[in-house]
């Protein structure tokens, strides 16, 4: 009986995981008139890619979105660039951020600790688009509104305080007395920070980089408030050039395209698994 039960739930959990990549897999290779067809493509194409990958407005496309929007380009390899760009600075951000304030909470004793440590994750209480009207009043009065640079600072609000909270369990995880040996040696605080724990934290550091990686890649709320032009639009947003009054006005590229920004994470954490499973299990340990 129990092996039954165990069959059912692995099978359960494999289509639940697998149909929805299946979809926008089978939607992407399938010509126009089969689209909306359950099954395999009887005649699978990759034009849904070419089209989305190209210079030109593929036939049937949307060009412009609706509201406060200009015109969108074309092509998906600008809002790519600037997704990959948009990424990668919040990725090298938050492991600065991040480290430097989980050494903090890992190696200092100060009066107000406790306080400072709750207050980091004192962040994800609120949800993201509270912080919408106050954002866009404080980056228009710098000058930061439509700015990717400034899209990756703001992305600092969804990835620091886990990241911090992550760093901080592996940072106690590494001994103090190698901290001493060092400061025996001659080395600075700084020193025993760059060259001891930040090298020996190599997992937690990877781990926080795929995991700020991830959420600023998939990230709405705050690109809609931050870009206004569709020259500097990311992905997510620019997936909305293929909707037209709630409609889809091409199934087989707005699946393509869900691929291809699907993918990109994938095979970085594939690529990095073992770092971020042992990022995972150090980042458990209890002060």
């Amino acid at each position: 009986m129990s092996r039954i039960v165990t069959f059912v739930g692995v099978v359960l959990i494999l289509v639940t995981i697998g149909i929805p990549i299946y979809w926008p897999l089978k939607t992407s290779l399938s010509p126009p008139e089969e689209v909306w067809e359950v099954g395999i493509p009887k005649n699978p194409t990759l034009s849904n890619y070419i089209d989305i990958l190209s210079s030109e407005i593929p036939k049937g496309r949307m060009s412009e979105v609706v509201g406060t929007f200009t015109v969108v380009s074309p092509s998906a390899l600008n809002p790519l660039k600037n997704s990959i760009l948009v990424a990668t600075v919040t990725v090298a951000l938050t492991l600065i951020v991040s480290s430097i304030a989980a050494y903090n909470l890992a190696r200092f004793s100060y009066r107000g600790k406790r306080f400072v440590s709750l207050f980091v994750l004192f962040a994800y209480i609120f949800p993201p688009f509270i912080l919408m009207a106050p954002l866009m009043f404080i980056l228009s009065k710098i000058g930061a509104l439509n700015n990717l640079i400034a899209l990756s600072f703001v992305h600092l609000a969804y990835t620091v305080p886990f990241s911090t909270y992550m760093l901080r369990g592996y940072f106690l995880s590494v001994p103090r007395d190698l901290d001493e040996a060092a400061y025996v040696d001659g080395c600075s605080r700084l020193q025993v920070f760059r060259k001891i724990i930040m090298p020996l934290a190599l997992p937690g550091l990877v781990t926080v980089a795929v995991f700020s990686f991830v959420m600023s890649w998939g990230d709405v709320v705050f690109s809609l408030v931050v870009l206004q032009t569709g020259e500097n639009f990311t992905l997510p947003l620019y997936a909305s050039s293929y909707l037209w009054g709630w409609e889809i006005t091409d199934p087989g590229g707005l699946s393509a395209l869900a691929v291809i920004a699907g993918m990109i994470p994938v095979i970085l954490f594939l690529s990095i698994q073992k770092f971020v499973r042992m990022g995972l299990l150090a980042g458990a340990v209890k002060a």
